[in-house]
């Protein structure tokens, strides 16, 4: 069985109490578990949260929370103690600013780990569309190998172009998927110096050798890191033929 885990905070460094913030009149969170629940193959989805005022948000909308510890540092050690009390053979982790998620994306990111018993952990990469998007410090940079494994995760603009060339470079979703076996040794393995110095917890695992397997899809992914990105995953919302059938499916 697929479970999603939504991990949430309302204590985020760059947009404090975002998983309350109003899209459109519905709180982000409420999108994301939302459109969760519409993928293939999904069992189960469920918030992972250290705020009261979450969990009784999603529990008055009809979902499930779960309660975990405040002084997680990254998010996947909140996905990893949720999933301590939950069931799962796969648990596909869905972090709570991606309000435009498709639920494809759940199912893409989960497939290799069905597909190949030697995997433990998947990424769902993008298209970076623009310059800025390689540069912007918020969005991190995949580079992968022709296998499509992940070399290195970064904040930078890599790689540095000195011809003019398309590489294997994308941006990486908040969209993950892990055999919930792994979990406990993901938090186990000690922390790197790569990971404190960009802030990327999925370095930790390369730093220790660990395999992660990208998925690269065709479709452009946007979260919510800042205040103004509000106003662009509405305007999405509006006018984009696909995000407007989702957002109604959604909204019942």
């Amino acid at each position: 069985m697929i479970t999603v885990v939504i991990p949430a905070r309302m204590a985020s460094s760059r947009y404090p109490g975002k998983p309350l913030i109003p899209i459109l009149g519905l709180p982000m969170i409420e999108h994301v578990r939302r459109r969760s629940l519409l993928a293939d193959g999904v069992g189960l989805v469920v918030v992972a949260t250290c705020d009261l005022a979450i969990k009784e948000f999603v529990d008055l909308n009809g979902g499930q929370a779960v309660m975990t510890k405040d002084t997680h540092e990254r998010c996947t050690e909140r996905v990893q103690e949720a999933m301590e009390s939950l069931p799962g053979d796969i648990v596909v982790m869905v972090q709570g600013d991606e309000p435009l998620l498709n639920p494809k994306a759940i199912t893409q990111v989960a497939q290799p780990l069905l597909d190949d018993p030697s995997l433990d952990i998947v990424n769902l990469l993008s298209p970076l569309e623009s310059l800025d998007d390689l540069t912007n410090p918020n969005i991190v940079k995949a580079v992968c190998d022709i296998n499509q494994n992940v070399i290195y995760l970064t904040r930078s603009a890599v790689p540095y172009f000195r011809k003019s060339v398309k590489a294997p470079v994308f941006r990486q979703t908040g969209i993950m998927a892990f055999r919930s076996s792994f979990l406990p040794r993901f938090s186990n393995l000690a922390e790197t110096a790569l990971e404190v110095a960009e802030s990327i917890d999925m370095l930790r695992l390369l730093e220790h050798g660990v395999r992660i397997k990208g998925v690269v899809v065709d479709y452009v992914t946007i979260g919510v890191d800042r205040p103004s990105d509000v106003q662009i995953v509405e305007s999405v919302l509006r006018e984009d033929a696909f995000q407007k059938s989702l957002n109604k499916q959604i909204n019942i």
